[in-house]
């Protein structure tokens, strides 16, 4: 009995510091795991935010890349870290919104196993063809694919990634007639697409716009609800006559499960104000992205909805990782 009550004393003793603990968070520098390696969209909005909330928050934000795996290696780190909001994850479309559809085991799941924080940005699709397809807009390529089925090749940065599966959704919508060509990585992918090895590809426009700009790739449509402020001519989707072809590259911000909600309300208030910061605007703008700030709940169920609108896909690609 004395041991149980000094056991209860001890624990409400510490009760009060925890409290005090959580209440000025945060206390020392935070690391921010990011799930694939330096360069790249992703690891250009993980350092243009940690840097301003580096500079919010009164301490550093410590950038760590982990690539590998689809995102599962950085996922599977933070899962397994203490929940103190002190090891955070530079979540994202890959790593909770397709991962968990395409790998058959994972070490956590990909809801209970997180404190989803904040939403970041989006920075939708662009699709575009090479210079040489004579398609000047998506009707028309679809017309084309459609007398010459099997013909055209799309590309992408591998099996189940997001240009994958935009690709099918894309097959899926349209009924196009095309054929998936799998990379490592979209670097080589849109390499091959500006030679002329590859017909058509879905990406983000940072791995796009400078062969845009070079006339070797033609932009059809952005796969957005809204128009791309770098490419403010190019239709949508919609507006190309597809609506449902809506997707791309979303990054935000998750903790391991059991993160104090006060410390995830302050993490998100802070990211909130960092993207409504007109440089940031500016800089994510010149990449195709947009502010798209979501708190926890929200966030949440953000990520729930990607899961469930990717499931039939991921189904129909037949992508999947043992």
């Amino acid at each position: 009995m004395r041991l149980t009550s000094a056991l209860l004393a001890s624990v409400l003793a510490g009760l009060p510091a925890f409290a005090s603990a959580v209440e000025g968070f945060p206390q020392r520098p935070i690391r921010l795991v990011v799930p694939v390696p330096p360069g790249g969209a992703a690891d250009f909005t993980a350092r243009i935010i940690g840097m301003k909330l580096t500079e919010s928050l009164g301490q550093n934000i410590v950038v760590e890349n982990r690539g590998g795996a689809a995102g599962t290696i950085a996922s599977d780190l933070v899962a397994r870290a203490t929940g103190d909001g002190y090891t955070l994850l530079f979540s994202s479309s890959t790593t909770h919104g397709i991962s968990p559809l395409i790998y058959k085991k994972l070490p956590y799941d990909p809801m209970k196993s997180f404190t989803h924080i904040a939403l970041i940005n989006t920075i939708p699709a662009v699709m575009v063809v090479h210079q040489s397809v004579p398609a000047k807009s998506v009707k028309e390529f679809v017309a084309l694919a459609k007398s010459k089925p099997n013909t055209f090749l799309f590309g992408s940065s591998g099996s189940g990634s997001p240009p994958h599966l935009l690709g099918e959704l894309f097959k899926m919508v349209t009924g196009a007639p095309i054929t998936h060509v799998p990379y490592k990585g979209s670097g080589p992918a849109v390499v091959d697409l500006a030679g002329g090895q590859l017909h058509a590809m879905l990406d983000g426009l940072p791995s796009l716009i400078n062969q845009i700009k070079s006339g070797r790739l033609r932009p059809l449509a952005a796969a957005s609800a809204r128009r791309s402020a770098v490419l403010p001519d190019l239709p949508t989707m919609a507006e190309a006559g597809y609506p449902g072809v809506e997707g791309g590259l979303w990054y935000g911000i998750s903790g391991p499960a059991g993160v104090p909600a006060a410390a995830a309300e302050r993490l998100s208030k802070a990211v909130f104000a960092a993207t409504a910061l007109p440089d940031v605007k500016e800089r994510f703008a010149t990449v195709g992205g947009f502010s798209s700030p979501l708190g926890p709940k929200e966030y949440t169920e953000f990520i729930r909805k990607e899961m469930i609108k990717w499931a039939p896909v991921v189904k129909a690609s037949g992508a999947r990782v043992d």
